[in-house]
C-alpha cells in the first residue's frame, strides 16, 4: 500500500491539473464570448447603417458640403475623385500619390449597387475633372446577377461621361487563390470577364483605362500572396503597384 501523503500528493496534483484546465477553459470562454459580442455588436451597428443609410450616402456628406463650400467649379476640374469600396478607403493616397489632386470617396464593404445608389452625391453633385470608378471582387458570388453588377458599373461610366466628368475605367484587381471557396464556381473568372468588357467599354468610348488587375495578377490570375493582405485586398506591395499604374495612365 503506498503510503498515505503519496496518495495525497497525487489527488492534490490532480485536482490542480483539474482546476487549471476549468480556470483555462473559463478564460477562453470569456474571450470567445468577448468576441461573439463585439461581432453581435458590429452586426448590429452594420445593420443600423444599412436600415438608415443604406447607399452610404451620409458616409462623406460633411465632406461634400465643405468642398462645395471652399472651391469653385474651376478648382474641383483640377481634382479626380477615387470612386470605390474598402480597397478604394484603405488606400494612402497622400503617400502614393503625391501632385494628384484626389478626392477619394471610398465606403467599406459597398455592393456595386450601394456604389451607383451614392454616385450622385459623391461624384456628379462635385463635379470633379474626373472619376476613377472601381468595384471589387467581393461583388461576384454564385448568387449574384453577374448582369446588373455590369449594368450598374456602365451606369455610373455613362452618367459621369453625361455631366461632363471624365470617368476612368478601373480593372477589379484579383482574388488570392484562398478565395476560391465555390464549388463550380470561380470568382477569378467572373473578375476576368468583367474586365475585359470594362476595357472594351473604355475602348469604344475612349476612356482611359487604369488596368490594377494586370498591374497585381499572377500568370494565373490571382492575387500573389506577397500583395495581398488577406483574400480579396491588397497590401502596401499591392497599392503600390496600384499607384504605378494610376500614375501611367494619368500622365
Amino acid at each position: 500500500m503506498k503510503p498515505i501523503w503519496i496518495v495525497i500528493l497525487a489527488v492534490l496534483a490532480a485536482g490542480n491539473l483539474v482546476g487549471g484546465y476549468v480556470l483555462y477553459k473559463a478564460f477562453q470562454l470569456r474571450g470567445e464570448n468577448r468576441l461573439l459580442h463585439r461581432y453581435l455588436e458590429d452586426m448590429a451597428d452594420k445593420n443600423r447603417e444599412l436600415t438608415t443609410d443604406y447607399p452610404g450616402a451620409a458616409v462623406y456628406a460633411d465632406e461634400n458640403r465643405e468642398l462645395l463650400d471652399t472651391t469653385d467649379p474651376a478648382e474641383r476640374k483640377k481634382m479626380c475623385v477615387l470612386y470605390g469600396a474598402s480597397i478604394t478607403k484603405r488606400w494612402d493616397t497622400d503617400r502614393l500619390l503625391p501632385g494628384f489632386k484626389i478626392i477619394k470617396r471610398g465606403v467599406g464593404a459597398q455592393s456595386s449597387t450601394q456604389l451607383l445608389a451614392r454616385f450622385s452625391s459623391d461624384v456628379l453633385q462635385l463635379e470633379p475633372g474626373k472619376v476613377v470608378i472601381k468595384i471589387c471582387a467581393g461583388n461576384f458570388s454564385p448568387d449574384a446577377d453577374s448582369r446588373m453588377i455590369w449594368d450598374e458599373f456602365e451606369t455610373m461610366v455613362l452618367a459621369a461621361r453625361a455631366r461632363n466628368i471624365e470617368p476612368v475605367v478601373a480593372t477589379i484587381i484579383p482574388v488570392t487563390r484562398r478565395a476560391e471557396t465555390f464549388e463550380g464556381y470561380s470568382i477569378t473568372e467572373q473578375v476576368k470577364q468583367f474586365n475585359d468588357r470594362a476595357r472594351a467599354l473604355a475602348e469604344k468610348h475612349d476612356l482611359v483605362v487604369v488596368d490594377y488587375f494586370a498591374a497585381t495578377a499572377d500568370g494565373d490570375g490571382f492575387l500573389p500572396d506577397a500583395m495581398a493582405r488577406d483574400e480579396i485586398h491588397p497590401n502596401d506591395l499591392g497599392y503600390a503597384r496600384m499607384a504605378e499604374v494610376f500614375r501611367a495612365a494619368m500622365k
